[in-house]
C-alpha cells in the first residue's frame, strides 16, 4: 500500500490566546499543496512495528509521527501491529509545512482501509488530534477555516492559485517560536478577540468563497515577526517574492518555509526564474489544492 501525504500552508494566521493547557486558540486559512511525501506500509507476518526513511535515518524512531499514529491506531484496535512503513520525504523537515501531520493522517487513514474501517470518520478524528494540531486538517485534504487549536475545520472554496515555496536550509521549533510569541504578546494574561483586530482577516465572505483580491490582501501571520527575529533572510525572502511578483508573500505555519502567492502557473514560474535567491534556500513551484 502506497500513498502521497501533501504538504499544506497557512495562508493567514491568527494566533488569539493562549490556553490553561498550553495550546493556542488560532484563527487560520489552511490549504493543501503539492508537495509530498511518499509512504509505503507494508504487513509482514512477524510482530513488531518499524519506520525506515533512508533520507532522514533521525525520523526513524518511535518519536516519528507516522509510527505514533500507527500505534495509536492499534491501541484503539486492541490488536497487536505488525507493520513496516517506508518514508520517502519530499516536504522538509521542520519547516512549517505540516509533513510530520500529513504522515500520521495517512497512517490513521491507511490503516482504516487495510483493516476494514474499524473506526467512523468522527473516531478517526480523535486520533488524529489526540497527536497534533494538524494532524485532522490533513484526514480531508481540502482548504478549510481552522479554528480552535486547529481541529475545528470548515471547508471553504478558493481560487486556484499556485505557490512558490522557499524552503529554508534550517528548521524552526514550533515549540520556541511560540513561546517567544507568548512573552512577546503577554497572551497567557488576557485574551484578543478576533473582532478586535482592525484587518480585513476577521471577514467572512458571502457563501463560503475567497476571492483572488481577498486572499491576497489577507496573507497575515502572528508568528511571522518572531521568525524573521530568530532568522532576519525570513523577511528578506519575503520581499523578494513580492518583487518578483508576487500578489502577496508570507511565512507560513511556525516557519521558516516563506511563499509567494500567484493565481497562474505561468506567473509563478516567470517570478521563479526572476527571483534573487536566498543562499542555500530551495524554491520550487508547487499548485494549491483550490475547492
Amino acid at each position: 500500500m502506497v500513498v502521497k501525504t501533501p504538504a499544506k500552508i497557512n495562508l493567514f494566521l491568527r494566533v488569539l490566546t493562549r490556553r490553561p493547557d498550553g495550546y493556542h486558540e488560532l484563527d487560520s486559512l489552511m490549504a493543501p499543496v503539492g508537495l509530498f511525501d511518499r509512504l509505503c506500509f507494508e504487513f509482514p507476518r512477524t510482530p513488531g512495528m518499524r519506520v525506515l526513511c533512508p533520507e532522514h535515518p533521525e525520523l526513524e524512531g518511535p518519536d516519528n509521527l507516522a509510527w505514533r499514529a500507527a500505534e495509536c491506531f492499534f491501541g484503539a484496535l486492541a490488536r497487536a501491529p505488525r507493520l513496516r512503513i517506508r518514508l520517502h520525504k519530499g516536504i522538509p523537515v521542520a519547516a512549517g509545512l505540516g509533513g510530520g501531520s500529513s504522515d500520521a493522517a495517512a497512517t490513521l487513514l491507511s490503516l482504516n482501509r487495510r483493516f476494514g474501517r474499524p473506526f467512523a470518520p468522527e473516531r478517526l478524528a480523535e486520533l488524529a488530534l489526540s497527536l497534533g494540531a494538524d494532524v485532522p486538517f490533513f484526514l480531508g485534504r481540502r482548504p478549510c477555516r481552522a479554528g480552535g487549536v486547529g481541529e475545528r475545520l470548515r471547508p471553504v472554496r478558493l481560487p486556484a492559485f499556485w505557490v512558490i515555496l522557499a524552503c529554508a536550509p534550517f528548521g524552526l521549533s514550533t515549540r520556541e517560536v511560540f513561546e517567544r510569541f507568548d512573552r512577546a504578546h503577554r497572551l497567557a494574561n488576557r485574551k484578543i478577540r478576533l473582532t478586535e483586530r482592525r484587518d480585513s482577516a476577521r471577514e467572512r465572505p458571502s457563501g463560503g468563497g475567497w476571492s483572488r483580491e481577498r486572499l491576497a490582501v489577507n496573507l497575515v501571520n502572528d508568528l511571522q515577526r518572531i521568525g524573521e527575529s530568530l532568522h532576519p533572510e525570513i523577511g528578506k525572502v519575503r520581499l523578494e517574492l513580492l518583487r518578483a511578483g508576487a500578489a502577496g508573500a508570507s511565512m507560513t505555519g511556525s516557519g521558516p518555509t516563506v511563499f509567494g502567492l500567484f493565481f497562474s502557473r505561468q506567473g509563478a514560474q516567470r517570478a521563479l526564474r526572476a527571483v534573487r535567491r536566498e543562499g542555500g534556500w530551495t524554491y520550487l513551484v508547487a499548485r494549491g489544492v483550490a475547492i
